[in-house]
């Protein structure tokens, strides 16, 4: 089903796209169960295009079905999360070693201004992850990689949970913008080796950053 064709559907998207954001940005804490009724008047729309997204949150992970019925949001899994990152990894140093040669002076350029916007907004979490993603973006482009862009951008639906866990820890800000700064040199130079170990380098230590302030981790 096209979730964006149809009338109905079509309002059933725009809850969807903000309940989904809501448990992007913990607003909707995982384990909270979803009680339609106030949802509903919340939303002010009625129990019939709540139930669809709630159906295609469903689909997607995002919310889970009780045995007893009705829905919670889905728990930050420590196993799925390691999963996720470890497939990150591979693949965005995959992205980073097949973009390196194909890089322009204009890519290069791009890159150079994320940077420097990172060196000014490394007190703002929401722009900092806004930031990051446009730099692995742009890498993503420029490696003409169809395959890892769809594995991705199906990854990406899970991973924005824990990547607003690590953006808003500033340790972590700063840590993130080394790392990019030196994987930025990688590229430059066309150390493709470089790039891609330094790339997922900077994906893993997401990865323990977001395992130690993950409730559920022992």
């Amino acid at each position: 089903m096209d979730a964006r064709s149809g009338g109905r559907v079509s309002g059933a998207t725009v809850v969807y796209d903000t309940l989904r954001d809501r448990i992007m940005s913990q607003a909707l804490a995982p384990g909270v169960r979803l009680n339609e009724i106030e949802l509903a008047a919340s939303l002010s729309v009625s129990r019939t295009p709540l139930r669809e997204a709630l159906r295609m949150l469903l689909s997607e992970g995002l919310v889970n079905q009780l045995p007893t019925g009705g829905m919670v949001v889905a728990p930050l899994d420590p196993q799925d999360m390691r999963e996720l990152y470890v497939v990150r990894a591979a693949l965005e140093g995959v992205v980073a070693r097949e973009a390196c040669p194909r890089l322009t002076e204009e890519h290069l350029a791009a890159l150079d201004a994320i940077i420097d916007q990172m060196s000014r907004l490394l007190d703002y979490p929401g722009e900092m992850l806004r930031l990051g993603q446009q730099f692995h973006t742009l890498l993503l482009v420029a490696s003409d990689n169809r395959r890892c862009e769809q594995l991705l951008r199906q990854l990406h639906s899970h991973l924005n949970r824990y990547q607003t866990i690590t953006a808003s820890i500033e340790p972590r800000r700063h840590e993130a913008y080394a790392e990019h700064q030196a994987i930025l040199e990688a590229l430059r130079a066309r150390d493709a080796d470089a790039a891609e170990a330094r790339m997922r380098r900077h994906i893993m230590a997401a990865y323990t950053e977001a395992r130690s302030a993950h409730p559920g981790e022992s």
